[in-house]
This record gives structure tokens, sequence and C-alpha cells, in this order.
């Protein structure tokens, strides 16, 4: 049963290379769009999770969104993704968990992330 009060919607981006500046413009792409599709401020979010994987080792993608200017007083928790045989590389993936309810929730997967859920490509 979905909870009135609040809703969760997930994205993921893959980054070229691993580097600073791809991995800030990747996080705030994301962010902003996942935000977009959803017709939410950052007012409505509660908190932030971020993992990344392993690869991605230049720099932490909560300083990215806070360096450009993004989620001043939104906590922040960020993960190590899970290392499992034949994953996707260089991917950052976010879980904002919203204050409000949002009636279609959008995920949001971008710039190769699409293969980790092709059952949502109709949605992107």
């Amino acid at each position: 049963m979905q909870n009135p009060l609040i809703s969760a919607i997930r994205g993921a981006i893959c980054v070229e290379t691993d580097a600073k500046d791809l991995i800030d413009a990747a996080i705030c792409k994301l962010y902003q769009e996942v935000l977009h599709r959803n017709n939410l401020c950052e007012t409505d979010v509660a908190c932030l999770l971020i993992t990344q994987t392993s690869d991605l080792k230049s720099r932490n993608p909560a300083s990215g969104l806070r360096g450009n200017g993004f989620c001043a007083t939104t906590p922040l928790f960020c993960m190590q993704e899970l290392e499992i045989e034949g994953m996707l590389e260089r991917v950052i993936r976010i879980m904002i968990i919203a204050n409000r309810q949002v009636e279609d929730v959008m995920p949001v997967f971008l710039d190769g992330a699409e293969k980790l859920r092709p059952d949502l490509l109709a949605l992107n």
C-alpha cells in the first residue's frame, strides 16, 4: 500500500569516465531531471539516497550536488553500490524521498542507464 504522505522516485545515470567534472554534471543532470519529470521542487525533497559503482572514485556525487547549489539543506546519504559480476559500470543511482505524494511517479534512467530497467523505457 502506498503511503499518501510520501513518494520515492528512482533514477540512474551512466558516467562516461571517472572524472570529477563528469560526475558533477551527471548527478546534477539526473537530479534536475527527476525533479522536473515528477513536478517536484527542492522543498519537496525530504532526503536523497545516492549510490555509485566502485569504479567512480574521483568524486562523491553529494559534493557535486552541493557544489552546484543543490540540496543545501537536504540530508544526503551516499553509499557504494554492491559489486555484482556483469554489472553496468560507472553508474550513479538516486532515490528521492519526497514529502508529498506524486500521483504518477516517473523514474528516470539516462545516458546508458536505461539498460538497468528496460521495462521502464516507455516511461523515459
